[in-house]
């Protein structure tokens, strides 16, 4: 005949159980924001957080983060380091990212309006094939991210691998130096995916004839003490909505992931519909040259923040005149 387990003692070990699950759920913690929840176009964004584990500080991890525009295309996937990460082994890591022709080639530059090539070298140092996802991110100089590709494989336990990865160059780019960003992950920010190692980054040029300079590849770091932070610029030509910042990482065998939403307005916009018409040159014409001081002061005509509402503000209207999403 079994034993019979009393209820007290039932009730103690399922609460036990719960407690432990629930530690063992949480205790990576991942925290993402902006420094404003609304931005226009041509302004730029800072994103920042931190890694911890069990309240304490992960200053050696790594950040997967994805950020998709209001029609769901990602703009920007990058790995961000919370220190320093230099001393670390990592599952599988890039060794390197060059800039080169559709053969693999090296070249330091692209001319506006064409495609741009980067081949991608990675090392597993598993002892297990894994499933990647690997995505090359450009921004130009003015830090600007104008494009972005990616491609699945999967990668051989203890093996390198070569890809070459395409990005157009828009015909919006600003002209000089520019910087892509190679990265590698499990899946992709937005789904989970983890960082499996650092991101590798090269300088190239954009030119509007084929010159060019000679540029290497290097590391990019830049947070410290289970700090992370990036900033980028929105392109004056880019979409007005929501935008979605996706974040991810693995520690110590914990997995976590966190999303944030921030919104992009257009200059000339004054009644938030993401169109700039009529409507929106009334409501100018109802506030103008007024201050805050003045009843009929409209903070949301004052698109320079110069807290007057006067001809730079038509002039930011008479920019974006028509522009709908």
């Amino acid at each position: 005949m079994g034993k019979t387990i009393s209820p007290f003692f039932l009730c103690i070990l399922l609460l036990t159980v719960s407690i432990r699950q629930t530690w063992a759920q949480y205790p990576l913690v991942l925290t993402i924001e902006t420094d404003k929840e609304y931005y226009y176009l041509d302004e730029t964004v800072y994103i920042y957080g931190n890694l911890t584990l069990e309240d304490v500080q992960v200053s050696d991890g790594l950040i997967g983060l994805e950020i998709e525009n209001p029609k769901n295309k990602s703009i920007i996937i990058r790995t961000l380091p919370t220190g320093d990460i230099s001393n670390k082994t990592w599952l599988i890591e890039i060794l390197s990212v060059i800039p080169c022709d559709e053969w693999g080639v090296p070249k330091n530059s692209f001319q506006i309006g064409t495609l741009s090539y980067f081949n991608i070298t990675l090392k597993n140092n598993d002892i297990e094939n894994r499933h990647v996802y690997i995505s090359v991110n450009i921004f130009d100089s003015s830090q600007t991210p104008i494009g972005l590709s990616a491609f699945e494989a999967i990668l051989y336990a203890n093996s390198t691998g070569q890809v070459i990865l395409s990005v157009p160059i828009p015909e919006t780019a600003s002209l000089g130096t520019a910087e892509a960003y190679a990265n590698v992950f499990s899946l992709r920010p937005k789904q989970a995916g983890k960082p499996y190692g650092p991101e590798k980054s090269a300088q190239f040029n954009i030119t509007n004839s084929q010159t060019g300079s000679t540029l290497q590849a290097q590391l990019y770091t830049s947070s410290i003490n289970g700090n992370f932070n990036l900033s980028f610029h929105i392109s004056p030509y880019g979409i007005a909505g929501e935008y979605t910042i996706s974040a991810s990482s693995i520690y110590e065998g914990y997995v976590v992931f966190k999303q944030t939403t921030f919104y992009v307005k257009v200059p000339g916009d004054v009644n938030g519909d993401f169109r700039v018409d009529l409507i929106d040159a009334s409501l100018l014409g109802l506030a103008w040259w007024s201050t805050p001081s003045d009843p009929n002061w409209n903070p949301e005509c004052d698109f320079n923040k110069d807290n007057r509402v006067d001809v730079a503000d038509a002039s930011l209207i008479g920019r974006y005149w028509g522009y709908k999403i």
